[in-house]
């Protein structure tokens, strides 16, 4: 939705930013950082900012910071993007007029944003049922025991599906937003974004929110950890989920049962996950060709490599260079 009217007035899509008692200050921060600082270099083509709050215009926030917020509930009839930024308590249902704005927002075609816990929120006005939808790893049992008609994904950094956004952990909102970025201005936009924000190159929704490194020394089984440190460390030597087993001395069906209960994925999901990130580390930072990143990453073939970037939203192992790359 676009306003061309006004010479100097933004034309982009309306952001509006939900405010509430005891809100999180770090989520909301975010969206402001994200959609509401002033980019004249971008020209009028950006987002037009706008927060309402949910209960009244005086809202304490987290660390005792109060903020006064003129626009009431009614901001979001003319939204384009709905950001609600945390929330309070995941036991604690939202009012019912914060629901139904919100659902009426949604009817009307306006894209709505849950960062961190802002998913009990959007679960609370049945929006999400049937749908993928993620939080911080910290909430996830509570949103499933709550929410079993919610298709609660516990992997990913955010997920997307019919206009509904929803981001695991406070710092993941950042990639979230970056990710609406990307969708409405396109990679080199956001890139100049991410780069402004003084944050690591876009990363895509399928990245595990639960950082493999931290994940090993959980578990209990030596064997296990050392295995898969080495496997992290040695991506270029193709090991299938049997010979894996076989390395450690497990049976194949206890290995895989033993991954997933620790690390969040399957084997194979996990191993083509690490090889991506190496894969989109080597664009980033060497002059390497594709065939050769393909060997070092442990990709049977380029054509492999090339697949998992798209299925990633990437586009080709070479957009994604062009895009990412820090050689000068």
């Amino acid at each position: 939705m676009k306003n061309r009217t006004g010479k100097n007035q933004l034309t982009g899509p309306r952001v509006v930013v939900v405010t509430y008692s005891e809100l999180c200050t770090f989520e909301f921060g975010i969206a402001v950082e994200v959609f509401g600082l002033a980019r004249p270099e971008l020209g009028r083509d950006w987002y037009r900012f706008q927060v309402c709050s949910a209960e009244g215009q005086r809202v304490l926030a987290v660390g005792g910071v109060h903020l006064c917020v003129d626009a009431g509930l009614e901001a979001l009839d003319q939204a384009d993007i709905v950001v609600v930024p945390g929330w309070r308590d995941p036991r604690q249902r939202p009012p019912a007029d914060l629901s139904a704005a919100i659902v009426r927002a949604h009817e009307r075609g306006a894209r709505i944003v849950g960062i961190c816990g802002g998913v009990f929120v959007l679960a609370a006005t049945g929006l999400l049922s049937n749908r993928r939808a993620t939080t911080h790893w910290r909430f996830l049992d509570e949103l499933i025991s709550q929410n079993p008609d919610v298709r609660v994904d516990r992997t990913p950094l955010y997920c997307v599906e019919d206009r509904i956004l929803t981001s695991a952990g406070s710092a993941a909102g950042i990639d979230l937003c970056l990710h609406i970025v990307r969708s409405d201005y396109g990679s080199e936009i956001a890139d100049r974004v991410a780069r402004r924000l003084v944050t690591p190159p876009l990363r895509g929704g399928d990245h595990s929110q639960r950082s493999p490194d931290n994940l090993v020394p959980e578990t209990r089984d030596q064997r296990f950890a050392d295995f898969l440190l080495r496997l992290k460390a040695d991506l270029a030597t193709p090991f299938t989920g049997a010979a894996a087993a076989r390395e450690i001395g497990m049976s194949e069906r206890t290995f895989h049962r033993k991954f997933q209960a620790h690390t969040g994925e399957t084997y194979g999901a996990w191993t083509s996950q690490r090889r991506l990130e190496r894969a989109r580390k080597l664009l980033r930072e060497t002059d390497l060709n594709i065939d050769e990143i393909t060997e070092a990453c442990g990709f049977a073939s380029s054509g492999s490599l090339r697949r998992l970037f798209r299925e990633s939203g990437e586009g080709s192992p070479k957009q994604y260079r062009e895009a990412h790359s820090q050689r000068i």
